[in-house]
C-alpha cells in the first residue's frame, strides 16, 4: 500500500478519534459534575480511592494490553495470518489467567488494604466494601475485553472504536442521572452496580464485533509456545514499568487521602479527570499513528517509521496546546461553571498537572518507538523506578512543607527526567533515531510556540473580566495564533505545498458541486 494511502488512513482515523474525544470530553466532564452532585464529595472520594485499589491490581491488564497490540501489529506487518491467529489466542488465554489472578489479589491484599489502611468513616465502610467488590467485577470484564479491543486497534477500525467509546460515555452519563432518581439503596452502591454492568456490556460488544469480522479472533483453546513465550517475555519486562506507573498514579491519590481525607482526595481525582481527559484528547491522534509505526518497524522501513514518530510527537503536542492554553487561562471560570462546589486546591492541582501533561504525552509517544523494537528492559526498569521514587518524594515534601501542591510539582520534575531517559533508550535501541531532531523539532519547538502564545493571551486577557465571552475570545485568538505559527514555523516547504494542494482540491470539489 502506498505512503499516500497510509497517510490518508492515519488522517481519517485521527479524525474519527478526535471527533470521538470532542464529544466524550464534554460528556465526561458533565458526568463527573452530576456524580459529585448526587454522591457528594465524600462518597465521590470513597468511590475513586476504593476503585483505585482495584486499578493497582489492573496493572497486569495494562501490561498485556500494550503487549497484545504490539504483537498483533507486528504480525500484521509481517503478513503472517497463522501467526496472527496464534498470537490472539495466546493473548486471550493469558488474559483469562490474569482475570483470575486479579480476583485472587483483590480478595486478599486489596480487601485488607481497604478495611485497614484507607481513611474512610466507619459508617461508610459497608458501602465502601460493596463498591470494592463491584469494582473487581468491572475490572475482570475489562481484562477479558483487552485482546478484542487490541484487535480492533491493530486493524485500524477506529470508527468502531470511536462509536463504542461514545456509547460507553453516554451510558455513564445515563448511570449518573439514574442514581439521582433511584432511592431504594445507598446511592454509592447503586452507582457501583450500574458501572459494573456497563463494563460487562462493553466487553460483550467488543467480543461480538471481533468474532464476526476478524478470523483470528475465533476462539481456540490451544496454546502455541512460539507466540506465547515472546508475548510473556515482553509482558514480563513491561510489568514492572506498568506496575510502577499505576502505583504512582493511584499512590498520589492515597497520599492525598492520608493527609487530607476524602475532601483533598476529591480535588486529586478531579485533577486526574481533567488531565487525563485532555491527554486522551490529543492522544487520540497518537492512537491513529501507533499501528503503522509498529508495522513499518516490522517491515524494516525505519525511515518511514521515524517520520511517523516525529510527526506524531510534533502535531499531537501542538494539538494539546490548542486545548490546554484556554483551559489553563480560564480555569477559574471553567471550574466554577463545571462544579457547584469546587474542592480546595483543585485549581492549582489542575494547572500544574496540565503542564506535566505535555511531558506525559511525549513519553507515551517515545514509548511507541521503544515498544516497536521489542527491547523494553531498560525502559521498564529505569522509567519504572523513577515513577516509584515520585511517591516517597511526594510524601516527604508534603509532610515537610504541609503544602499539597508540592505533590504535583514533584510530578512535573520526575516527568521531565523520565522523558529524557526514554529518549536516550530509544536512541540506544534504534541508532537511526535522531535525538537532535526529536528534541529540537518535536519537543522544544512546539512547547516554545505554545508558551509564547499562552503568555501573550494571558497578558491580553488581564484587561477583561471573567465571562463566557472572554472564554470564546481566548479560544478563537489562541487557535488563530497557534495555527499561523504552526504553518509558518513548524511545517517545511513540502508540507506547506501539500496543505495548499489539499485546500485547493477541497475548494474545487465544492465549486463543482455548486455549479452542478
Amino acid at each position: 500500500m502506498s505512503t499516500v494511502n497510509d497517510n490518508t488512513r492515519i488522517a481519517k482515523n485521527a479524525l474519527y478519534l478526535y471527533g470521538r474525544m470532542l464529544l466524550t470530553v464534554g460528556v465526561s466532564l458533565y458526568t463527573a459534575r452530576v456524580v459529585i452532585d448526587v454522591l457528594g464529595i465524600a462518597n465521590y472520594g470513597i468511590y475513586n480511592v476504593v476503585g483505585g485499589i482495584v486499578a493497582i491490581f489492573g496493572f497486569i491488564n495494562g501490561t498485556m494490553a500494550g503487549a497484545t497490540q504490539r504483537f498483533l501489529n507486528y504480525e500484521m506487518g509481517q503478513g503472517d495470518a497463522t501467526r496472527l491467529k496464534q498470537t490472539f489466542n495466546s493473548s486471550l488465554l493469558v488474559h483469562i489467567g490474569i482475570a483470575l489472578l486479579i480476583l485472587l489479589l483483590g480478595e486478599t491484599i486489596g480487601l485488607w488494604f481497604v478495611n485497614h489502611k484507607l481513611v474512610i468513616a466507619p459508617e461508610r465502610m459497608f458501602a465502601a466494601n460493596v463498591t470494592y467488590q463491584l469494582s473487581l467485577v468491572g475490572a475482570i470484564a475489562s481484562v477479558v475485553q483487552i485482546p478484542y479491543m487490541a484487535s480492533v486497534m491493530a486493524h485500524e477500525r477506529m470508527s468502531f472504536y470511536a462509536s463504542v467509546s461514545i456509547v460507553n460515555i453516554v451510558l455513564k452519563l445515563a448511570v449518573a442521572l439514574s442514581i439521582a432518581v433511584i432511592s431504594i439503596l445507598d446511592t454509592l452502591i447503586i452507582y457501583a452496580i450500574l458501572m459494573a454492568i456497563l463494563s460487562i456490556v462493553v466487553c460483550v460488544i467488543y467480543q461480538i464485533y471481533c468474532i464476526k469480522l476478524f478470523p483470528e479472533c475465533r476462539i481456540s483453546f490451544k496454546l502455541d509456545k512460539s507466540t506465547l513465550l515472546p508475548l510473556l517475555k515482553f509482558s514480563g519486562w513491561d510489568i514492572y514499568g506498568n506496575l510502577s506507573y499505576t502505583t504512582r498514579l493511584q499512590g498520589t491519590i492515597v497520599i492525598l487521602n492520608r493527609f487530607g481525607g476524602s475532601v483533598l482526595n476529591a480535588a486529586g481525582n478531579l485533577t486526574l479527570t481533567v488531565a487525563s481527559t485532555i491527554t486522551s484528547f490529543a492522544g487520540s491522534v497518537t492512537t491513529a499513528f501507533r499501528p503503522q509505526i509498529i508495522q513499518e518497524y516490522a517491515r524494516g522501513n525505519y525511515e518511514r517509521m521515524l517520520t511517523l514518530l516525529y510527526n506524531c510527537a510534533r502535531y499531537t503536542t501542538l494539538l494539546m496546546g490548542l486545548l490546554i492554553i484556554p483551559i489553563f487561562i480560564e480555569l477559574h471560570y471553567l471550574l466554577a461553571l463545571w462544579l457547584k462546589e469546587v474542592p480546595e486546591y483543585t485549581m492549582v492541582f489542575c494547572r500544574i498537572s496540565l503542564i506535566a501533561a505535555f511531558g506525559e504525552l511525549l513519553i507515551s509517544i517515545t514509548c511507541i518507538g521503544i515498544h516497536a523494537t521489542g527491547r523494553i528492559k531498560s525502559l521498564s526498569f529505569i522509567s519504572g523506578s523513577l515513577y516509584l521514587l515520585e511517591l516517597p518524594a511526594m510524601y516527604w515534601l508534603l509532610e515537610y512543607t504541609g503544602k499539597p501542591p508540592m505533590v504535583y510539582v514533584v510530578h512535573c520534575i520526575f516527568i521531565a527526567m523520565i522523558l529524557l531517559t526514554d529518549m536516550l533508550i530509544l536512541k540506544h535501541n534504534l541508532s537511526e533515531f535522531s535525538l537532535k531532531k526529536y528534541i529540537g523539532r518535536c519537543v522544544f519547538l512546539p512547547i516554545a510556540i505554545i508558551s509564547i502564545v499562552g503568555l501573550f493571551i494571558s497578558w491580553l486577557m488581564l484587561n477583561f473580566e471573567e465571562s463566557f465571552l472572554r472564554v470564546v475570545g481566548t479560544v478563537a485568538l489562541e487557535a488563530v495564533l497557534l495555527i499561523m505559527l504552526t504553518y509558518f514555523v513548524v511545517l517545511d516547504s513540502q508540507m506547506r505545498r501539500e496543505v495548499h494542494a489539499k485546500i485547493n482540491s477541497f475548494i474545487n470539489r465544492h465549486i463543482k458541486k455548486v455549479n452542478g
